[in-house]
């Protein structure tokens, strides 16, 4: 035999099916009719194109040494012997299967191939395909001949041309061989011992595939027989192959116990009979002759074929044949012959089995084979009809009304019939209207087949007015007159009809005819059908009692179903109420009263109440109100009797158990227990299902009484059960899953879609029910077995099926569908049942779906689903797969790879390939893109298999075949989605609105998610690419299209760029660069900011929002990370950003009128505040400019104020953020514009009056319902109130008008304030609002506001709310100061420090303003707070964090203030003072000794959880900046401490000058011994060398630091008078020391107890502590020591030795000192070699003037040494000289002249203001001022009044000169007294 062609003629026809047959591509017509042509040949020879083994040459061997594949040799053999294929289509064969059908991987492959054992299964997955390649062909060659002769058909033209090509006759002649080759084809050898497959499952497969090909094959023929009628002869060869396997019963291997066997036979005989039925119809066209001749040559074989029922329809077409085409009907033996054939095909029960073949699956669809067995069938009848029905006895025959029922079932059919009037079958129908209401079931059958085919008005019409009524005669009843042979007429009226308003008219004429059973009047008269249907339930409710239970068997229950059945179908078609005739009520209401009647029967009829139920249900369109009424009352269905309440609402565990919420099935669960399970038929659960999705559907919200008790029964009863119930048919079981299916789908459409969600709670419980039971294992088992079904079975399930183009409408494929659509809804509905906690507990449910393959997995569910990708029949199915699998992806938390078993080429093998197919349907590419974008956030691994990560060889490219197929190329099967997305941006650049369509959109889409999860690194190749963010951000710069999703990815991208990236990118920075020209930014700016004005609504998702809302929210993303990152990246240039805020404040004030949809203004306003962050003054060009954007910001501050109440808390933080920042930007403008000012002033009162009213609203809620747990409001908007407060306050009080404080004191603001705090200071919730309200108080104390505080009872408010929060109180009392609990809701004294700081510093600063006016509240805080006063200045023992140091400044600030009324403080509290003035010792030699003690002061520093650490470490300390931070701390502290105590020591000038010694008026305050100090509670021991220590430290430090003086004049002189001024020259002084300090030898043996020696602290700290506060704390220790030293030195009750040890160690201690003044101070000491030498620097005569004068001067005239330092510094008050010389004057005899350094009275003495430093509070503050230098003009007229002075009776000229003094003075002075100290007594 010749060679077949190397060229193979098999093709890949899987492919071809979903090419050309329309069902699942959209394959262009072009395409198609290239892809017939091509394939012409092939579609005639059908499966002759399959050639056996021996049909050629071709050595197996030889061609694949020729492919380089020797290594399948083995393998390809056993297929070609197993299959019996020619060996090139073999290896054609093979290589299509494994390249197109292959799932698995390559290494899968070589273990599969290695032995006989393991190859078996491929084998048999590969004989399979080669069964279904066999199989289409014979499928396309069927849905061609269907389909060309249908214009509406998209491929119709492409289908005519390939069979005008092919022509009809060829295809006929074709397939009667294939036919004839099919049945004559000899099953397979035989196998030998030790093959690899079992004989007997190959010679059942074998012949499975047989008789499937030649079932498809007659059904070719059958349609070919529609288009081209058979002649004779090809009959002739069809009868005599249908002879020669008996119509398809000799099978050998097929067995008829099984029951897809039995079927196979069964729809080969239907088949085969149809065939020749139809060939018998179409032979009216031929000669009689040839027909006779015909007739003559199989007249013998047909008459013999008696003997199988399936012989009937045969011999009944031939008989009928025979009597049409000849003269049979003349011949009285053919007649005769002809009769004889009839009376065998009724024996045959002929009708019976055409009525079986008219409900087969394979001929009870639409399609054209159908209609033609349909329309055969139809012609038979109407023949029988026209020959023998003239006397209606055809009407006789069994099953011939069932038949005709089943055929006017359809469209078609059903108009036909209506349309004759006469002839045919139409005589059938006349004999059920000549028999009504004898034939009432066939009538209302026949009727109910005419509603359903669209004829309902017609069969209504006539069914309203029937014209005979026939009935029983009856003597008594009937009165009647003969007319005629079997003709009377009726003499009185009769009513035929009990208890129904409906007579026989007198005169009505009737015919008696007799029936077998009596003798029955026909009356002539128009009678109603419903009528009839009225009296035969009447009847039925009197027989009931009669019946016994016999209800399958009573005639009157199956005429009452069929007139029900129709009346079903009549009111279904009703639109409105007006629609039912009065004759139709009564039968639809007794519908209730049969329900009624048999509800209480253990064994009730279920058909019958099936189809009273199904008209209740039919009535819900119409009264649904009155039909459930009445239904629920007869309490015939589930029900739920427990009560409703809100908590069993809230517990859908208990419904969903049912026992627990009293649920009870009732009548529906007894009579499918009782009934319907042993009749295997559940017609009243599916009527019940019915009812249930039609009230549903109707969405009446009764819950509670219908769905969620049908939900509870059908989830706990009926699902997890319907596998175990027994059925009649297969397709009742698939109708129930699918009514129950749809059912649950409704339920999560209507409901779980709701984008606003449930509406009520009920519709929320029923929803909460339904998820958790499916969610739970014994429903969700059920629902995965469905889903778990897998793509083999369900393809393998619709091989089977005749019709490939239409699914069955409860088929397995629709059950699968509808499966996933709800998984795919429970997965996404989870969170309704578990909330966000479960997402890391898995539920029953999903443990089932999400199990890895190591562990036994039977349902291998996420597998299964991905096997659906490869379905060819259901185009929607690959669509679900990929739904599914996305669904899974995001709610997985586990590797959606390992369960998916597959590598990375499969994965993309099985997805991808789909992506550059043309022909696919976009919806599956959408679909696989869907995926691929879920699996970016939540699955690596599959999403490394889509971008092909670290795979750069496909392993597939090489296995097994070599590198040519058929002399090509191997295709790359393992593309990633990266090829796609390149492609996307190259059609971009070129098109930018590509982006519109769908399909890029999703790939915008990936790439959005990469960049939103930071996955760019799986596109480096692309980003890398040049242009690429050119390309991609191109749509940013075409044409603007509105409502488009992808700009605001695309901005998005460009943020998290910009955010993410080095700064770096060029290319992105020249795409932003385009973006902000003037050109794209103005239009951009048009697009962003409009707006729709339209109310918000509730969305489900982000993902609902709408674009403009995404859009304008990434573009605030933008503006703000570009603002962030400049100028590193690139700066928004100037013009274009000024033009961004006038625009963006335009349109927030515009917006600001319609707050219906608050979100675009809370953007706009964000967007606005961090613009205006980016600008440190107006932006405005022109005063103008300025003016019309204040106007515009006042009028968004009134829309605030009018409307503050509805605006969101967002809007309220940003626009309060927008007006203090515009208060600071615009500082001049207020001020300048009173009007503006007062405007702005008023709303802003306004504002704050609304919070403070909000926040007394909720203290009053918090007081009445519990303290202990405050209402949660945010306090966002109070505390940015606050702040705009302290703002204003800042603005207006220095250069504001003098009133401005007028709206704040008339709403009584700061009582408002005081009566806020009095109430969050003791809430821990509150802390963060009580330290914003205690800072704004601290800010308007500081201001002229600080006199209202003198009505705001202060101490009312605050002492006692002051005291530490009741949890801290409870603890002990050495707990105070240490961490409490970290309970969240309780306070720790690390939180409450900054609170009490604040306080305090409150306290001393109304205190300094006030002075005696606020003295005696102070008192009074300091009695209430002593404990925690003492505890806060010893807090430096424990800690000296942030917060601990700022309390410990501000407690010891108080006191040093407070001290200066020492007297009245120990008059009103001497035990605190006492305690106090203790603590402030203890807390100076703490500060003392932390300079020694660096490690200890970092455990301090570091706070008590990282303490253990630094004590553990063995290492240095190391000085950073917070030891250098925490140093410059402690001088503060130290100076304030010494502050303090110098009110309790002698004033030095008293001292030295005055000549009064009164030393039993002082304490001594340093211990006098030198020994180490001793820092515990109980003995604090201040001691003398502590503080020369200290000197010394400060000294070094000063030195270190190589401080210097600059000579500057400290004060002025009064009264100035040019003439009297002196030169500033240099003069000399006659006073000279006896001693001179600077020649005098110092002992260098120190005393061994002095602490002073030890080594200071390292000279790295010393060099960096603040120079200016070394200075100050050196002044103020000097003073200090000088006065104790002075003190105890003249003190009489002092031992000598004591007083020796003082000279001694303060001459020893001092050198540094002295050294320092030498070198740094006495400028001029190497040319007077002198240290008493002073340089005057001006000189004045002193002149007489009003003491008081100059004395009211002296706290104004003191001249800073640093003019833009805010410090206080302290000096040596130059009219200390002068007002002692006034106190000599004033207490001794005025005539005389006294020496100007006469001492002073003691008592006079304290009352002069001291020469001591004074410290400011403020922190950033370097030097001090004494604190009396600054007193108000009220203190000083105070001061003035206290003092009294006479006018003096000296001349008016001193010789002494007045001065201008420095601060080198200071120091001179100090060195030269303490030069003194060691020799004076």
């Amino acid at each position: 035999m010749p060679a077949v062609e190397k060229r193979s003629n098999i093709h890949d026809w899987k492919r071809l099916w979903q090419m050309v047959s329309g069902i699942h591509f959209e394959t262009p017509q072009e395409t198609v009719g290239e892809e017939l042509l091509r394939i012409s040949s092939e579609l005639q020879d059908g499966v002759l194109q399959f050639k056996p083994k021996n049909a050629s040459n071709v050595d197996l061997a030889t061609l694949l040494k020729e492919k380089k594949q020797e290594k399948l040799l083995p393998f390809t053999e056993t297929l070609q012997e197993m299959l019996n294929l020619e060996s090139t289509q073999c290896w054609d064969l093979l290589c299509y299967y494994l390249t197109k059908e292959y799932r698995g991987s390559s290494s899968l492959l070589t273990q599969l191939i290695s032995t006989d054992t393991t190859m078996t299964k491929l084998l048999e997955d590969i004989r399979h395909y080669y069964s279904l390649e066999r199989m289409i062909v014979l499928k396309i060659m069927k849905n061609i001949l269907v389909f060309y002769g249908v214009p509406n058909h998209p491929y119709q033209k492409q289908y005519i041309q390939i069979v005008d090509n092919l022509t009809l006759e060829k295809l006929l002649h074709s397939y009667l061989e294939q036919l004839e080759s099919l049945i004559n084809e000899l099953p397979p050898r035989k196998l030998m011992a030790g093959e690899c497959f079992h004989s007997s499952d190959r010679l059942i497969n074998w012949s499975e595939r047989n008789a499937r090909e030649t079932n498809e094959v007659l059904h070719i023929l059958l349609l070919l027989s529609e288009h081209l009628p058979m002649g004779l002869k090809e009959i002739k060869r069809m009868f005599s192959a249908f002879k020669q396997h008996s119509f398809g019963r000799i099978y050998n291997n097929l067995n008829e116990a099984n029951i897809y066997h039995q079927d196979l036979i069964k729809t080969l005989t239907y088949s085969e009979q149809m065939l020749l039925l139809k060939s018998f119809d179409s032979l009216e066209h031929l000669p009689s002759n040839e027909i006779e001749q015909f007739i003559a040559d199989l007249n013998v074989d047909i008459a013999s074929m008696h003997h199988k029922t399936e012989h009937g329809p045969l011999l009944l077409a031939w008989m009928l044949l025979r009597l049409r085409l000849t003269n049979d009907a003349d011949d009285p033996a053919s007649l005769l012959f002809c009769r004889q054939l009839g009376k065998r095909s009724v024996d045959l029960k002929c009708f019976i089995q055409m009525h079986s073949i008219l409900k087969h699956p394979m001929f009870s669809d639409d399609s054209l084979l159908s209609r033609i067995v349909r329309k055969t069938i139809y012609n038979q009848l109407g023949y029988l009809c026209d020959l023998f029905d003239g006397d209606g006895s055809c009407s006789q025959y069994e099953g011939i009304y069932d038949v005709l029922c089943e055929l006017l079932s359809w469209p078609q059919l059903a108009k036909d019939f209506c349309s004759q009037e006469d002839g045919g079958i139409r005589s059938l129908y006349n004999s059920l209207l000549e028999n009504f209401p004898l034939e009432f079931g066939h009538l209302s059958k026949l009727a109910v087949a005419l509603t359903k085919a669209g004829q309902g008005t017609y069969i209504k019409n006539q069914l309203e007015s029937l014209p005979i009524l026939a009935v029983i005669y009856d003597e008594k009843e009937h009165r009647l007159r003969e007319l005629g042979t079997d003709e009377y007429e009726l003499t009185a009226s009769v009513k035929p009809f009990a208890h129904i308003d409906f007579e026989l008219a007198a005169g009505t004429t009737c015919t008696a005819v007799q029936h077998p059973s009596s003798c029955f009047m026909h009356f002539r008269t128009q009678v109603n059908f419903f009528h009839a249907l009225h009296h035969e339930i009447n009847c039925l409710l009197k027989e009931t009692p009669h019946l016994n239970g016999e209800f399958e068997s009573s005639e009157r229950i199956k005429r009452v179903e069929a007139g029900l059945m129709y009346l079903e179908a009549a009111v279904q078609r009703v639109k409105s109420i007006d629609g039912i005739s009065s004759q139709m009520v009564h039968p639809t209401e007794m519908c209730i009263d049969l329900l009624n009647k048999f509800k209480s029967l253990q064994y009730p009829p279920a058909r019958l109440m099936a189809s009273c139920l199904n008209v209740c249900t039919a009535l819900l369109h119409l009264v649904d109100e009155e039909i459930f009424n009445r239904v629920r009352h007869l309490g015939i269905l589930p029900s739920i009797t427990a009560s409703t309440g809100a908590d069993v609402l809230n517990d859908y565990k208990l419904y969903a158990s049912g026992s627990e919420v009293c649920f009870e099935s009732r009548f529906l669960g007894s009579i499918i227990d009782n009934v319907e399970k042993k009749n295997e038929s559940y017609d009243f659960l599916l009527a019940y299902l019915h009812f249930l999705r039609t009230y549903t559907k109707l969405k009446r919200n009764r819950y509670t009484q219908v769905e969620i008790p049908g939900l509870i029964f059908l989830l706990r009863d009926v699902f997890p059960h319907i596998h175990a119930w027994h059925f009649k048919k297969q397709q009742d079981k698939n109708r129930i899953y699918f009514e129950v299916l749809s059912f649950i789908c409704d339920i999560l459409d209507l409901i779980g879609s709701s984008s606003n969600g449930p509406s009520t709670v009920s519709a929320d419980l029923l929803l909460k029910v339904c998820v958790y039971s499916l969610l739970n294992l014994e429903n969700g088992l059920v629902l995965l077995r469905f889903v778990g079904v897998g793509n083999a079975f369900v393809q393998y399930s619709m091989e089977l099926e005749t019709n490939w183009m239409q699914q069955q409408p409860h088929g397995l494929m629709m059950l699968v569908r509808l499966s996933m659509r709800i998984l795919m809804q429970l997965l996404r509905m989870k969170e309704s049942v578990y909330g966000k906690t479960g997402e890391n507990s898995l539920s029953p449910l999903e443990a089932l779906i999400y199990t890895q393959p190591k562990q036994r997995d039977t349902l291998r569910i996420i597998p299964t689903v991905c096997s659906y990708m490869s379905n060819i029949f259901d185009r929607w199915l690959p669509i679900l797969s990929c739904r599914l699998l996305k669904r899974i992806a995001l709610e997985f938390n586990m590797s959606l790879l390992a369960c998916l078993d597959m590598e990375a080429d499969q994965i993309r093998l099985t997805f991808m390939q789909k992506m550059p197919d043309d022909l696919e349907s976009d919806a599956i590419k959408v679909a696989i893109l869907e995926l691929v974008d879920a699996c970016i956030a939540k699955q690596p691994g599959v999403t490394e298999a889509f971008f092909k990560v670290n795979y750069k060889e496909d392993k597939r490219a090489q296995s097994f075949f070599g590198k040519e197929i058929y002399g090509k190329t191997t295709p790359n099967i393992g593309e990633s989605i990266v090829t796609y997305m390149r492609e996307f941006l190259d059609a971009l650049q070129e098109e930018p609105l590509t982006i519109q369509q769908i399909l890029p959109g999703k790939i915008m889409n990936i790439f959005n998610s990469l960049w939103k999860n930071n996955l760019q690194m799986l596109v480096n190749d692309l980003t890398k690419e040049k242009g690429f963010w050119d390309k991609l951000c191109s749509p940013l710069f075409s044409e603007l299209q509105p409502n488009l999703r992808i700009y605001t990815q695309l901005i998005n991208m460009v943020s998290i760029e910009i955010y993410t990236g080095d700064d770096k990118n060029e290319a992105l920075k020249k795409v932003l660069e385009k973006f902000f020209e003037k050109k794209w930014f103005e239009k951009w700016l048009d697009y962003v900011f409009v707006m729709p004005k339209e109310p918000a609504k509730q969305l489900s998702s982000s993902d609902d929002l709408p674009d403009w809302i995404c859009c304008l929210q990434s573009f605030k993303d933008l503006i703000i990370i570009l603002l962030k990152k400049q100028p590193k990246f690139m700066t928004i240039p100037e013009p274009q950003f000024k033009l961004l805020a006038k625009n963006c404040l335009s349109v927030l004030v515009d917006r600001a009128h319609y707050l219906d949809d608050m979100r675009p203004f809370i953007m706009l306003a964000e967007l606005y505040v961090f613009i205006l962050l980016k600008f440190n003054h107006s932006y405005t060009n022109s005063p103008q400019d300025e003016e019309e954007l204040m106007e515009n910001l006042l009028q968004l501050m009134n829309r605030i104020c009018s409307s503050y109440e509805d605006l969101h808390v967002r809007a309220k933080e940003a626009c309060l953020a927008i007006i203090t920042k515009c208060a600071h930007l615009h500082t001049n403008l207020l001020i300048k514009d009173s009007s503006i000012a007062l405007r702005f002033l008023n709303s802003v009162v306004s504002i704050i009056s609304m919070e403070l009213q909000h926040m007394e609203n909720s203290v009053s809620l918090d007081q009445q319902l519990d303290k202990s747990k405050p209402s949660e409001i945010s306090e966002n908007s109070l505390i940015l109130c606050l702040n705009l407060l302290k703002a204003v306050a800042t603005i207006f009080h220095n250069d504001g008008p003098g009133n401005w404080d007028l709206p704040f004191v008339s709403v009584r603001l700061f009582q408002r304030l005081m009566r806020c705090i009095s109430h969050t200071l003791p809430l821990h919730s509150k802390q963060v609002l009580s330290a914003q309200l205690l800072d704004v108080l601290i800010v308007f104390a500081k201001s002229h506001c600080s006199v209202e505080f003198l009505h705001c009872d202060v101490g009312e408010c605050l002492w006692l709310n002051l005291l530490p929060p009741r949890e801290l109180l409870q603890s002990k009392i050495n707990e105070f100061s240490k961490p409490q609990g970290t309970d969240k809701d309780r306070w720790t004294v690390e939180e409450w420090w900054p609170i009490y700081a604040r306080g305090i510093e409150l306290v001393n600063i109304i205190y300094d303003k006030h002075k005696k006016s606020f003295l005696p509240e102070v008192l009074q805080f300091i009695g209430i707070h002593e404990v925690y006063l003492v505890e806060s200045l010893l807090l430096v023992k424990q800690s000296l964090e942030p917060a601990a140091m700022q309390l410990i400044k501000a407690a010891i600030t108080l006191v040093a203030s407070l001290s200066v009324h020492a007297k009245e403080w120990r008059s009103d509290h001497p035990s605190s003072l006492a305690n106090i003035m203790r603590a402030v010792k203890g807390l100076l030699c703490h500060s003392s000794a932390l300079f020694h003690q660096q490690r200890n002061l970092k455990c301090l520093l570091a706070g008590r959880r990282s303490q253990l650490e630094i004590l553990r470490s063995t290492d240095n300390i190391c000085i950073d900046d917070e030891i250098i931070t925490a140093c410059n701390e402690l001088i503060y502290i130290i100076i304030y401490c010494v502050k303090s105590l110098q009110q309790f020591s002698p004033d030095l000038l008293d001292l030295l000058c005055n000549t009064i010694y009164s030393p039993h008026e002082w304490d001594i305050i340093l211990d006098v011994t030198f020994g180490a100090s001793k820092l515990n509670d109980q003995n604090v021991s201040l001691t003398f060398g502590m503080l020369l220590n200290m000197v010394t430290i400060f000294v070094k430090a000063l030195n270190l630091q190589n401080h210097g003086f600059n000579e500057l004049p400290l004060n002025k002189l009064n009264n100035l008078d040019i003439g009297h001024m002196a030169d500033q020259c240099d003069t000399t002084s006659s006073i000279h020391s006896p001693i001179n300090p600077s020649s005098r030898t110092f002992s260098k043996n120190l005393s061994t107890n002095s602490i002073s020696s030890v080594a200071c602290p390292s000279t790295e700290l010393l060099s960096n502590l603040d120079g200016q506060l070394c200075l100050v704390a050196l002044e103020h220790l000097l003073m200090f020591v000088a006065s104790q030293g002075i003190f105890m030195i003249r003190l009489p009750e002092l031992e000598q030795r004591w007083k020796q040890i003082i000279r001694r160690d303060v001459n020893s201690e001092l050198l540094s000192y002295h050294e320092f003044v030498r070198r740094k101070v006495i400028v001029d000491y190497r040319d007077s070699r002198c240290q008493w030498v002073r340089r005057k620097h001006g000189l004045l005569k002193i002149k007489f003037h009003d003491p008081a004068r100059s004395l009211a001067t002296r706290n104004t005239d003191v001249v800073r040494r640093v003019s833009t330092s805010n410090l206080n510094e302290l000096r040596v008050n130059v009219v200390r000289r002068q007002h002692l010389q006034h106190q000599q004057r004033t207490n001794f005899d005025m005539t005389r002249v006294l020496s100007p350094i006469g001492g002073a009275a003691a008592q006079n003495a304290q009352q002069v203001a001291a020469s001591t430093p004074s410290l400011d509070g403020a922190v950033s503050r370097k030097r001090l001022y004494a604190e009396g230098e600054y007193a108000t003009e009220d203190d000083t007229s105070t001061e003035l009044e206290l003092h009294s002075f006479s006018l003096p009776t000296e001349p008016g000229f001193c010789e002494l000169s007045q001065v201008q003094l420095v601060e080198e003075d200071y120091l001179q002075l100090m060195s030269n007294l303490f030069s003194v100290i060691p020799q004076s007594d």
